[in-house]
């Protein structure tokens, strides 16, 4: 069974629930759907453009959006603990997401 997250600033927590599969993954593997996460990605780094900065509450929304894409796996585990520390920060630099995102390209 997949889990569904949600941040909340308001109690600096996770809340996680019970949710269908994500469609991104391979009819009857259980594996990502490597095109579904790379488009996600490209969409997102599209999105940043030239920006230097991006707020943690912007950076939030989409990694919600990307913990969507992956099954249970240490790459949705980074991206868990990236979800975490947008609760304590204000603001991410371009550069640094995409380092990150660079790092959930190739785990997936």
């Amino acid at each position: 069974m997949w889990r569904k997250i949600a941040a909340s600033r308001a109690y600096s927590g996770l809340l996680v629930t019970d949710t269908q599969e994500p469609d991104t993954l391979e009819p009857g593997t259980g594996e990502p759907d490597t095109e579904a996460v790379e488009a996600f990605v490209a969409q997102w780094r599209a999105e940043l453009g030239d920006e230097g900065s991006i707020s943690a509450s912007h950076v939030q929304d989409r990694l919600l959006d990307l913990w969507g894409t992956l099954p249970e796996s240490s790459t949705r585990s980074e991206v868990e603990r990236w979800l975490t520390e947008t609760i304590e920060r204000n603001l991410y630099q371009v550069p640094d997401i995409n380092r990150r995102l660079e790092s959930v390209l190739a785990s997936s």
